[in-house]
């Protein structure tokens, strides 16, 4: 009898499992926001960016035209490397990672940008160049 019951109670588990998730996240969308209104929802790295690694110091770079889901990594060498975020967060420049968009204020970013000087240092402070 014990074994009937927990089959029924395991049913309206697993029921309201899908029921959830088919009505509080579906197709990467986070409950409540709408994606590309309230948080940026690229697929890939959009292409014609305008960001450049010239003139900038080695280090990571939050892209304020993505609203901050694409992040580049600028090399010593002058090399570029892009990066995207999963959908719902965004490029948190303080911490360098990528953060729940709810967290990041990305049109703060580019005046945090400074916070790469630190990176590619020798002992003495010196720029490690490749």
């Amino acid at each position: 009898m014990a074994s009937n019951s927990m089959w029924k109670y395991s049913f309206l588990l697993a029921a309201f499992a899908v029921f959830l998730y088919n009505n509080h996240q579906t197709n990467g969308q986070i409950f409540g926001y709408e994606p590309d209104t309230d948080y940026p929802a690229y697929d890939r790295i959009p292409s014609g960016l305008t960001f450049r690694c010239a003139d900038r110091q080695p280090g990571y770079y939050a892209d304020i035209q993505t609203r901050c889901q694409v992040w580049h990594w600028c090399l010593p060498t002058g090399y570029m490397f892009s990066f995207l975020c999963p959908n719902g967060t965004v490029f948190n420049q303080a911490y360098r990672v990528c953060d729940w968009w709810t967290n990041v204020n990305c049109q703060d970013s580019e005046a945090m940008y400074s916070i790469n000087d630190d990176l590619y240092r020798d002992v003495e402070g010196n720029l490690i160049v490749g």
